[in-house]
């Protein structure tokens, strides 16, 4: 399987006559559904990205268009606007792709940007903390502060492991230790999103649930990888297909019509009840979005490791090429 660093002629000429179609991060034949090709970013991209002020690309990912992108109008946030409060849950969607590749293939994001951010998920988590105190029972300081910080060690040695000369067993040892970090966002998250007994909402209910998803999806972003890094390539199959099954039990557990509801119940002006519902259901959209996404890439780096190894690609080989190239922004993986 050739790795390569530009899309080949053959295939955008496949996507320009509408034969094929990028979906997330791969290349499909529209009649058939098969796959052309994957398409990896690389540290190139990421340096792309980070190049324009530490501002966001809001846009979807589209490996053709990327550079327009990086250097276009359409990037208007800065990261400053993540740590001020729903402006996180608004706009944490758009850095997932320009901080940590999440939603576009394994990402190989260097630690700079992943503690990035990992520091907008926590500072947010300490403003809602003070926020939503009838479910302070959620979020201990202390628990959330140390949960993070090991968090946070992993995904320093994670940025590493490639170069380590005990690489199996490092790769071996994060996994584990991010597996045990998504099992407790995951707890979390599915207690915060538990609305039976409740009558009314803070909005900032949704933002809680937003920002757990993210540290959890980041979680599961970097623990693949790791997988990928060991030469567990069966293991990271296995795990990305537990890993769409929890996040659509989340789908499946939320009740846009209900949260909407909770969230507006204490509106007694006719106007400001709409209004109120409207504002949650934007917010509310955005989190189911991002569920969905978060099932797409899974299933992107299943497919991946699949791929891999049918043809004998070694996983770590694979990552170490995506996490050098700087000067393309994205590596082809054709099969």
């Amino acid at each position: 399987m050739p790795l390569l660093y530009e899309i080949p002629f053959s295939v955008i000429s496949r996507i320009s006559s509408g034969e094929a179609e990028v979906v997330g991060a791969l290349i499909k034949e529209v009649a058939s559904g098969k796959i052309l090709a994957h398409v990896q970013p690389t540290q190139g991209f990421f340096n792309a990205i980070s190049q324009v002020s530490g501002s966001i690309a809001q846009t979807g990912f589209s490996p053709l268009g990327v550079a327009g992108i990086v250097q276009g109008e359409q990037i208007k946030s800065g990261i400053a606007s993540l740590e001020q409060g729903m402006g996180l849950l608004q706009n944490l969607q758009f850095a997932n792709m320009a901080l940590t590749g999440i939603g576009v293939g394994v990402s190989v994001a260097g630690f700079a940007a992943v503690n990035m951010r990992l520091s907008a998920i926590e500072r947010n988590l300490g403003t809602l903390r003070e926020e939503v105190r009838e479910i302070g029972s959620l979020i201990q300081a202390t628990e959330i502060r140390r949960l993070f910080s090991e968090i946070r060690s992993a995904l320093k040695d994670l940025d590493s492991v490639t170069t380590r000369k005990d690489h199996l067993a490092l790769a071996s040892s994060l996994q584990r230790q991010l597996s045990s970090h998504v099992s407790s966002l995951n707890d979390l998250l599915v207690e915060a999103m538990d609305i039976r007994k409740e009558t009314s909402l803070p909005l900032q209910r949704l933002d809680l649930i937003w920002t757990l998803s993210s540290a959890k999806w980041l979680c599961e972003d970097a623990e693949l990888r790791a997988l990928f890094v060991s030469e567990d390539l069966a293991h990271a199959d296995e795990y990305a297909a537990r890993y769409i099954d929890d996040n659509l039990k989340c789908l499946d557990q939320l009740n846009p019509d209900a949260l909407t509801r909770l969230v507006a119940s204490g509106e007694k002006d006719l106007k400001k009840l709409v209004a109120k519902r409207r504002e949650a259901a934007v917010l509310v959209g955005g989190i189911a979005n991002g569920f969905a996404r978060a099932v797409e890439n899974l299933g992107q780096q299943q497919s991946l490791s699949r791929a891999l190894v049918e043809d004998g690609t070694s996983g770590r080989t694979f990552i170490q090429a995506a996490s050098k190239e700087t000067k393309s922004q994205f590596l082809v993986v054709m099969p």
